[in-house]
């Protein structure tokens, strides 16, 4: 493939001169996963387009979607999650902050329907379950079509948006993930309990992300809501 598919936009680059922002065929992708090839996953992209929405404003995030589904067995997603049962869902809006990071214990394979951006930290700065400061997140772009299993424990959130009409993105995870958990922890867990919010998912919240704060979810951003301007 053409490494000028992968290339960040000049436009964007002189948009964000304070935030470098990275290729995902760059070494600086290694740590957070692995690029894969597009080719193959290139009918589901098709079809997510097509079958999904941007909304007005906000994000919206879906586990699943009939109309993807069928394309697990035709990808043999299973292989990339050790055999496990997978869902396919996807993750459309418009967003230009950080708000939070998450975590699943699984990778995530993300296929990038329309063009966007994604913080993304390493686990290693979690601070004590408590705690992460958003200056140690990396910024990547994934061009329409590209896809990457991201590692497990990688920090991360919701897309973000390169154009002004928003981002599309299909999501793939264990089957179960983001769902609600049976026995929630007590308000007054602590360490790593104190994050878990749904299966498969451990999250902070930044305190200006009022959308998380009052459902429950942990603060522990610190320091500045970091933001990007799109195109």
């Amino acid at each position: 493939m053409n490494t000028d598919y992968y290339a960040v936009p000049e436009q964007l680059l002189l948009n964000n001169p304070a935030i470098p922002i990275h290729r995902i065929d760059s070494d600086a992708f290694l740590q957070y996963g692995t690029l894969l090839d597009p080719a193959p996953f290139s009918p589901l992209v098709e079809q997510a387009d097509r079958c999904t929405s941007i909304p007005f404003s906000g994000t919206i995030y879906e586990t699943t979607h009939p109309d993807l589904e069928p394309y697990k067995e035709s990808l043999s997603l299973n292989p990339y999650f050790n055999g496990a049962e997978v869902q396919v869902g996807y993750c459309n809006g418009h967003n230009v902050t950080i708000n939070g990071a998450e975590y699943h214990k699984s990778p995530e394979l993300f296929i990038a329907v329309t063009d966007c951006l994604q913080f993304l930290t390493s686990f290693n700065f979690l601070d004590k379950y408590e705690t992460l400061d958003p200056e140690h997140a990396e910024l990547f772009y994934f061009p329409k079509g590209s896809a990457a299993l991201i590692n497990e424990k990688v920090l991360h959130l919701a897309p973000l948006s390169v154009h002004p009409g928003g981002f599309k993105a299909v999501i793939i995870l264990p089957k179960g993930t983001n769902e609600p958990i049976h026995e929630p922890y007590p308000s007054q867990a602590e360490g790593e309990e104190r994050l878990y919010f749904k299966q498969n998912k451990w999250i902070l919240a930044h305190p200006e992300r009022t959308q998380l704060v009052s459902q429950g979810v942990h603060i522990g951003l610190t320091g500045t809501n970091r933001n990007i301007h799109s195109l």
